[in-house]
Formats: structure tokens, sequence, C-alpha cells
């Protein structure tokens, strides 16, 4: 990158008085005497060893190297000025993007309504969602490719620089329709009984509920790969299913779905938030904000 030792303030007097042609309509414009433009423009050509303007009775009169000059300064000022325009913009929230890291299944879970609220309010903020595992979205997030990471347990953290916000629990229960449902607390002898359908072993609230109650022996009938196949199978009277509470709310309301009670304690899913302030722009921020606010 190169780097001109010419006072910006010079060609900003250059590009006024080109456009203008007249020395006191440029200082007027530039809120500046006209003795001060005058001297701007000499200094430049003494700067750049060329004569830019001629007098002549009724103002001012550009060299070939004037209009030269012209065409790039006129440009640089432009983009500058759209690189200003953007950051303001950017800083009222009319534009940007939010990077964010998960888990697929939190982009459901949890994302979906934060994210679509969000957008209803600043409706031109792009946002993008990366899912890998966590080590990688930790990784991301040091080297600022991601702004935010939404995890489903508290954050390593490696260094001192990420912040971490605790967001949200959720509960899970098991749920079946009539054909299974019994209107008494089960032990875990007795669910050992019942056709079982989960997403998979390797998910991570089965791998929660295997922690937290590991004399629990999980034999399931099937294993659906999503939330919504095993719901699917469940609603179908296939057997019970493990799901996160408030995802099924609205059946259980309905009486399409029922809760099973248990006579043990079921694990709760918390959601958590890490980012590094000091390097996030308006638009990462004020989404770390409101996830924060509705959380």
């Amino acid at each position: 990158m190169q780097f001109s030792n010419i006072n910006y303030n010079l060609y900003k007097s250059f590009l006024v008085v080109y456009e203008t042609s007249n020395i006191s309509k440029a200082a007027e414009l530039l809120y500046i005497s006209q003795p001060a433009v005058s001297h701007n423009i000499k200094e430049l050509e003494k700067q750049l060893g060329v004569q830019l303007f001629y007098k002549r009775a009724n103002g001012m009169s550009s060299t070939t190297e004037a209009d030269t000059l012209y065409r790039y300064i006129s440009s640089a000022f432009n983009s500058i000025w759209k690189g200003e325009m953007t950051i303001s913009d950017m800083a009222g929230l009319k534009t940007g993007v939010v990077k964010i890291g998960t888990q697929s299944y939190l982009s459901v879970l949890f994302l979906s309504n934060i994210i679509t609220e969000f957008r209803q309010k600043f409706p031109n903020i792009k946002i993008e969602i990366n899912s890998k595992a966590s080590a990688e979205l930790l990784a991301g997030l040091q080297t600022q490719n991601i702004d935010v990471v939404i995890e489903n347990q508290p954050i390593n953290i490696e260094k001192n620089n990420i912040e971490v916000k605790y967001l949200k629990s959720y509960s899970h229960c098991f749920v079946t329709t009539d054909k299974y449902f019994v209107n008494k607390p089960i032990s875990l002898d007795m669910l050992a009984n019942f056709p079982l359908i989960i997403t998979s072993q390797n998910s991570e609230e089965i791998k929660l509920l295997k922690n937290a109650v590991p004399e629990l022996k999980l034999n399931p009938i099937i294993e659906a790969g999503s939330t919504e196949s095993m719901l699917k199978l469940v609603r179908d009277g296939n057997g019970i299913g493990y799901v996160q509470e408030d995802y099924v709310l609205p059946e259980l309301q309905m009486g399409t779905l029922k809760k099973l009670e248990v006579s043990f304690t079921l694990p709760k899913l918390d959601i958590y938030c890490g980012f590094i302030r000091d390097v996030l722009a308006f638009a990462p921020k004020k989404f770390i904000e409101w996830i924060i606010s509705k959380s």
C-alpha cells in the first residue's frame, strides 16, 4: 500500500475549485476563507510540480494536468464517501453481516425465532449460520470468521478474550400418543419396556441424558436421524420419543401428543453464547445484545 504525503485538505480544495471554477464559491462550500483556498491550490501545485489552474476574468480554468488529476482524486474521494456512508449505515444497522457458529439442531431449537424477530426489526442485516464441531467454531471465533458461537454446554475458554453468557435452559420429556400413554410416573425399569424412538445415539440430547442418568439403559427400536422424523414415527403410533418440551408444546396443549411423567430427574439443556467483544462490528454487537435480552 502506497500513501501520499500531501495533505488531504489540499485535495479537497482542488476538487471544489475544479468543480466550481471559482475560488470564492469554493471557499463558501468549504467554509474557509478565499485566501486559504488560494494558498491550498498554490501549495498543491508546488508539491506536484505542475500548474493546475489559470486565472480568467470570470473564474478559474483547469489545465490538462488538472483534468487528469481530477479523474483520480474524484474517484478516490467518492470511494471514501461510500466507505463513510457504509460505516454510517452499519452503525444504524441499515446493513451489515452477523456470522453465527452453532450446532444445526440449535438453529431450529433456539435460533429460528430469535433470528425472525431480529430481522423484522433489522431487515437488511444478513445472517450467516455455520454448523460445525465445537472446536472448529471456537477456532473460527478466534480468527474472526465467526462473530458469535451458540453452544449447548459451557464454552471451554482457552483464551481469556472470549466472553461467555448463559442464555437459556430447555427441558426435555418423553412423549407419545394414547397407544402407549400411562397416567402415572414411569420408573427406569418401566421405561425399558417401552418402544423408544430417538434421533440418534450420538445426538446431544441423548448424550446429555446418558450422562445425567447413567443407570438408564437405552435400547431404542428406531434411530430416526432427525427430530421431525422421530416425531412423525411417534405420531404414527410406533412408540415414545424423547424431545425438547418447547418444541412439542403446541401438540401437548392440543392433546395430539401426550407427555409421559417420569420418577427420575431429566437433565436440562443449557444454552450459552461466546464472543470477543473488542472485535465486534455494529451488526453482530446488536445481535448479541438482542439474544441476551430475549433469553
